[in-house]
């Protein structure tokens, strides 16, 4: 499966590297040199993940030119790589293709080296385990209000186990796949298009609420604002050592093909992912800043966990088990 987590990355480099307006601090570009920020959510399963490489800067990110990045793979080098090319003309967003396959248990080491030697990043991670298979998947059509409205959605009773005698970390992702054949008219051929909706409502569910469930009436009366779970991640506290089973919701509509109907293919794959704690604690932090629960003007400045020396960011390598749920006629 692909790496499709591109956003917390840019959002994060531009928390990193913003200046409040208010109580500015003095700032010495000699005694705060530029660091590189390394970023990368890897999927030990894909062989297409993409590694992310900028500088921090005063109110803004700068992107690195010229650098090597080196996997090794429990001390051995599995490859080394140069920048991929830009996806768009004027795009200077550095980027590298990382298609080592990893295993669980395996210590992944990632070096980033610019090519004047001057700056040098690293991060050393463990591959953890891979979730137990999805045990089974219950759904059913139910009418629910959101913002006012009673719409139709799909209830998922998701039945998952928790690995025995260790402290795990895990994301839920709820990937609605819509793929339509359209034709070409100057290839005089039929192509796939396929487009991915990941949202989904868990605002009911202790675990992915961190115990603090709410309903349509909370969410509607906008006194109180709260934490949404937009990045899907929980541990298991609530459940150690035994089963559970979450409840979420997502709509099986068609998004982004209207003119089609409903001559529309849709699988809803339900991806149950073993992350890292650093990984966990850092999609809680994102969280935390698109949700509207945050205010910068009044809430303490956010911490992001960092496990890159030399440098920042994140490298988090998680394994997924997963589950499709084939929609045969997708609502108008």
């Amino acid at each position: 499966m692909r790496t499709r987590i591109c956003y917390p990355f840019i959002l994060l480099i531009a928390l990193l590297t913003t200046v409040s307006c208010e109580n500015e601090l003095p700032f010495s570009v000699k005694d705060n040199p530029p660091k590189l920020v390394m970023n990368a959510l890897i999927n030990a399963d894909s062989l297409t993940n993409v590694l992310y490489l900028n500088f921090t800067g005063r109110g803004y990110a700068t992107h690195v030119e010229n650098a090597t990045v080196e996997v090794r793979v429990n001390g051995q080098l599995s490859e080394s790589l140069r920048p991929l090319p830009p996806q768009t003309e004027g795009d200077m967003q550095c980027r590298f293709h990382i298609s080592s396959k990893f295993t669980p248990e395996d210590v992944v080491r990632i070096d980033a080296l610019t090519d004047d030697g001057q700056y040098h990043a690293w991060a050393e991670v463990t591959v953890p385990q891979r979730p137990h298979e999805i045990a089974d998947i219950d759904t059913v059509t139910i009418p629910m209000t959101k913002y006012y409205y009673t719409q139709n959605f799909l209830r998922y009773k998701i039945n998952i186990k928790d690995r025995s005698n260790e402290d795990n970390y895990y994301r839920l992702i709820m990937d609605k796949q819509m793929t339509v054949k359209d034709y070409n008219e100057e290839t005089g051929e039929f192509v796939s298009r396929t487009i991915h909706r990941y949202h989904f409502i868990s605002r009911e569910d202790i675990v992915l609420t961190d115990g603090q469930p709410t309903n349509s009436d909370d969410e509607d009366n906008g006194m109180f604002d709260t934490v949404k779970n937009i990045y899907g991640v929980f541990d298991d506290s609530r459940f150690k050592n035994t089963s559970y089973t979450m409840t979420v919701y997502n709509q099986t509509d068609i998004d982004g093909f209207p003119e089609y109907g409903t001559n529309v293919k849709m699988d809803i794959i339900v991806r149950l992912l073993s992350i890292t704690e650093t990984e966990y604690y850092y999609l809680k932090a994102l969280n935390l800043v698109d949700s509207d629960a945050y205010d910068e003007t009044i809430n303490e400045p956010i911490k992001y966990p960092s496990n890159v020396h030399g440098g920042i960011g994140m490298i988090g390598i998680s394994t997924e088990t997963s589950k499709i749920i084939h929609i045969e006629k997708p609502q108008r």
